[in-house]
């Protein structure tokens, strides 16, 4: 791999960086990413063209530098400029999206040059901006410029020139593109060029410098849009008759392209009324009731996880809701799926868990060697999974009678059990089994008739004769005489790594901070948000399943809405919609905050409100987070 690569991909190790985890947090220096504001550019049809890409037409583009920098550097930039237009209203094209050339085998520059362009004809493109990076060249002579490819000209460099400053500016060159044909787009090349090929490394090597560019290319596409609406049309139906003219813009709160949930709530919409084909709205409880029940069975994404139970009455003209769930979102969905099938008036009474009848003891650590956890309060099939000794569960309800809990067990399924298999405990206590370094039993040990289960995770106390292990348990047994703790062989327990994997985890999600957010995407030049989990876990040793809904199933249940003080440094936090979809996931630096890749860019957030990285977005869609890694 070339050194200029390595400069650029590989962030400078400096101290600070990656100062040490202090209380299982590792700090990173991060902003809120750009977002545009409104929809200035609804109406706009236009083509982002990375140059470079494919053996032999980078370099030829990159002036003698670097080819593999300056080609990366393009598609960098393109890949933040495409959020950014998309979500002020245009109709976006790229013409590559990783590190290959558009025209198949080996083509040659021009061979490669017109394809490019014809992607832009067969999209009616407005205009093609074409990115390039390199080292300074003699200057050429420009193609014959119109008054509109002199404006654009102008107005790219002013606006690119206001947002990239520092004391080494690169030097920037607006160029217009003489047409090919009749039939062709107003196409410009925006070159960002340096003295020299070290320059250009230098200048590159400072975190999110591609984020600076695109910002300044898309502050001078606004600008030109604003300025030069009237010809960019009339160009476009003089070359393109057949096209439709561009819509005018609608108002800001018109986005649909927004995060972290764009379709949530149409999906919920459609599914209602796909349900209830009659002209009219339901007559009865029976009938809503029937619309919700479906919704559960055919929405949540997995009923398993999410609890979500509903009675329906009717008070005089009013629907009442009434029931219980342990996801907000699944209760916000509540009256949005009723009112499209007709329900004018619901009163949404849907009991958020857990209880308040369960005080403070709203933990627990399974106290008993197994016992299954049920769908319904009753020893009676079917179940759900198998609690096994020490497994730590989060309390979610308890029946009148207090005989059987309601639980989210350490695998994350939602069950029922007797009481007296759980150590109900506050969250003080819950928080000294948390923090406590456990290992894990292998092999079943049986000592007096106390099973230790394969599988069981149990603090460890301390060593005992022979390389022995002594466990704490969650209460005392009489076959340890009366005592909490139990000594199990050595050759039955696998004790616990000496360093904490998930730093790791985190320090290598890190080096991608400010790479733009490509759905599908594993890489440097882009990745998605279990792209970028994926990546950050594979640094472990520990190959994840590719996307977030397949990612879920993985490890230990460590954190809820209601409790993330648990939370440690590289485990997976997970976000859900109100069908229950898992939407993303990202991964915890500890304490409140995670990185993850959302557009435009892999960014930290934080599920704090007094936090300035504070998303409101994402708290209110975060469902639970899970540990792969003990």
């Amino acid at each position: 791999m070339p050194r200029s690569l390595l400069v650029f991909l590989v962030p400078l190790l400096v101290p600070g960086l990656f100062p040490a985890a202090v209380g299982q947090t590792l700090a990173l220096e991060a902003d809120k990413p750009f977002v545009p504001d409104g929809r200035p550019l609804q109406g706009l049809t236009i083509t982002i063209d990375p140059a470079g890409g494919g053996a032999g037409y980078g370099a030829e583009h990159a002036g003698g530098a670097s080819a593999a920098l300056a080609d990366d550097l393009n598609m960098l930039v393109a890949g933040h400029l495409q959020h950014h237009l998309r979500r002020a209203g245009a109709v976006v094209h790229l013409t590559r999206w990783d590190d290959r050339q558009v025209a198949l085998g080996d083509a040659d520059a021009a061979t490669e040059s017109a394809a490019r362009r014809k992607l832009a004809v067969d999209t009616r493109s407005h205009l093609l901006v074409s990115i390039q990076h390199g080292a300074a060249r003699p200057a050429t002579p420009a193609a014959e410029e119109t008054p509109l490819a002199r404006a654009l000209g102008a107005a790219l460099r002013a606006q690119f020139e206001q947002q990239v400053r520092d004391g080494e500016r690169p030097i920037v060159r607006v160029e217009a593109l003489a047409p090919a044909t009749a039939r062709d787009v107003l196409a410009v090349a925006v070159e960002i060029e340096f003295p020299s090929d070290g320059a250009l490394e230098a200048w590159a090597h400072a975190r999110g410098r591609h984020r600076d560019v695109a910002i300044g290319l898309y502050n001078g596409i606004v600008r030109v849009w604003q300025e030069q609406r009237a010809e960019l049309e009339a160009a476009r139906a003089r070359a393109f008759p057949d096209s439709a003219p561009a819509s005018r813009p609608t108002a800001a709160g018109d986005a649909t392209d927004t995060f972290p949930n764009p379709n949530g709530r149409a999906k919920l919409t459609r599914f209602a009324r796909s349900l209830w084909l009659p002209d009219h709205p339901p007559q009865s409880p029976t009938e809503a009731e029937w619309i919700l029940q479906q919704y559960a069975r055919r929405v949540v994404t997995d009923s398993t996880f999410f609890h979500f139970r509903t009675q329906v009455q009717k008070d005089g003209e009013t629907w009442v809701v009434r029931g219980a769930t342990n996801f907000s979102r699944l209760k916000d969905a509540v009256p949005l799926i009723l009112e499209a099938v007709g329900c004018r008036s619901v009163r949404n009474e849907v009991e958020m868990l857990p209880a308040a009848r369960l005080g403070e003891e709203r933990f627990g650590v399974v106290r008993v060697p197994m016992a299954l956890a049920w769908t319904e309060p009753r020893e009676k099939p079917p179940t759900r999974t198998q609690l096994l000794l020490g497994e730590r569960v989060f309390l979610l309800d308890v029946t009148p009678d207090g005989d059987d809990l309601l639980l989210h067990a350490g695998d994350g399924y939602v069950g029922w059990v007797r009481r007296d298999a759980v150590l109900r405990m506050d969250a003080a206590g819950f928080a000294e089994w948390e923090r406590a370094r456990t290992a894990t039993i292998t092999r079943d040990y049986v000592v007096d008739g106390l099973r230790v289960p394969a599988g069981a995770a149990l603090p460890i106390v301390g060593e005992g004769d022979g390389g022995a292990v002594r466990l704490r348990l969650p209460a005392s047994v009489p076959a340890t005489g009366g005592q909490a703790v139990v000594t199990v062989p050595a050759g039955h327990v696998r004790m616990p790594a000496g360093s904490p994997p998930g730093l790791e985890v985190a320090r290598t999600a890190a080096e991608y901070l400010t790479v733009p957010y490509v759905f599908g995407g594993r890489s440097r030049l882009g990745l998605d948000c279990s792209g970028l989990t994926g990546v950050a876990y594979a640094a472990v040793g520990l190959e994840l399943p590719r996307d977030a809904r397949q990612q879920i199933l993985v490890g230990q249940m460590v954190a809820t809405p209601w409790h993330l003080s648990g939370l440690q440094v590289g485990d997976l936090l997970f976000f859900c919609d109100e069908g229950g979809s898992v939407i993303h996931t990202g991964v915890s630096l500890g304490g409140m905050r995670f990185i993850h890749s959302a557009p435009p860019e892999v960014q930290v957030s934080s599920l704090d409100p007094a936090d300035p990285l504070y998303d409101a977005g994402w708290a209110g869609n975060f469902a639970f987070a899970r540990r792969p890694l003990p």
